[in-house]
């Protein structure tokens, strides 16, 4: 990290990354997306990545499930807990209520609950700024510039390749995008 104002933020490294190329001029909006995705993605996998595979796997065997609810609940019951954990719970349960069948009820679901993380993301970000911003740590046009450019970059995300990752448990889907260019040649993709 600089020495800048990012430095001191209570983000994990990788949200910290994508805050500090959000005030660098020199990052595009390309490598911002990336690192974003990168971030969101991991820390997902890290919290829910057993639970995704094994609701991906729901349904396999191709045997009819009598009672689909019970089943899914058994699959939470046994993972850790999580926020995203409970977001994808509460979104499969109401998709299940309006009849919907199960693996369409999940493929909808982590979605939504991926968009709702997003905004979790995008939330905690801001609040963290605000922070640095309130305790003098962040200088007032930083702040600003932060929220305006986080916020287009977030608008920008690559959601249905996020939701892939998710799918298939690739947390290294993003490392080539985010990948630090050190060499003369290593500028933007044209």
């Amino acid at each position: 990290m600089s020495d800048g104002p990012y430095r001191n933020l209570k983000l994990d490294r990788k949200s910290k990354r994508f805050a500090e190329a959000v005030q660098n001029d020199a990052v595009d909006e390309p490598t911002r997306c990336a690192l974003a995705s990168d971030a969101i993605v991991n820390s997902i996998l890290r919290e829910a990545g057993d639970l995704i595979g094994e609701l991906q796997n729901y349904g396999d065997g191709g045997q009819l499930d009598f009672d689909p609810q019970a089943s899914l609940d058994a699959i939470f019951d046994g993972q850790p807990k999580s926020q995203f954990a409970d977001h994808l719970a509460r979104e499969i349960n109401m998709r299940l209520n309006d009849a919907q069948e199960p693996q369409g009820a999940i493929a909808d679901s982590l979605q939504a609950a991926l968009e709702t993380h997003v905004g979790e993301f995008h939330t905690r970000i801001h609040e963290v700024c605000l922070e640095a911003r309130t305790s003098g740590e962040m200088y007032r046009d930083q702040f600003e510039a932060y929220i305006e450019g986080s916020n287009r970059t977030l608008k920008n995300l690559d959601q249905p390749r996020m939701l892939d990752a998710l799918k298939n448990g690739r947390k290294s889907e993003f490392k080539n995008d985010v990948k630090k260019k050190t060499q003369i040649d290593d500028g933007p993709d044209a």
